[in-house]
């Protein structure tokens, strides 16, 4: 079991990095509009991957987003990925990562970093869950609140 947790993390870790900011209206599929500007520094709040559920103090990590353009249905910039997570030995792995990303109004989410990932968002509040789809072995979901 830990040989599993340590291969379904560590690859979905490297395959997601975003953060969110906003009002309280939900940002995703359907409610068109702009997406948000993302801007800001973030902590992780949950990871879920493979039936399994990582919190705090389990799993700890911040984003750092910097948008650099916008227009009325995308949005995109750069991010970098500061993440523990536990290694499944009774140990635990630092994974920093960075690149960039593009969301879109319709709720869709892309990274370009060590790992490529293709997947959704929502945003409410100061909340944002993301979900990455692809590639399937880092298919997994999280959540971060803005600091």
């Amino acid at each position: 079991m830990k040989a599993l947790l340590r291969n379904l993390i560590v690859p979905a870790v490297m395959a997601f990095a975003v953060a969110g900011c906003g009002g309280d209206d939900p940002i995703g599929p359907g409610n068109g509009g702009p997406p948000p500007d993302i801007s800001g520094t973030y902590d992780i709040v949950s990871f879920t991957q493979g039936g399994f559920t990582l919190t705090p103090p389990a799993v700890s990590g911040t984003f750092t987003v910097g948008q650099t353009s916008s227009s009325d249905t995308e949005a995109s910039g750069t991010i970098s990925l500061d993440i523990t997570v536990p290694d499944g030995m009774g140990g635990f792995t630092n994974i920093v990562d960075a690149g960039t990303y593009t969301i879109r109004s319709n709720g869709s989410w892309e990274q370009d970093t060590q790992q490529q990932a293709l997947g959704t968002y929502s945003l409410v509040g100061n909340t944002l869950t993301v979900t990455v789809t692809e590639p399937a072995q880092a298919a997994s979901t999280s959540v971060w609140q803005r600091q």
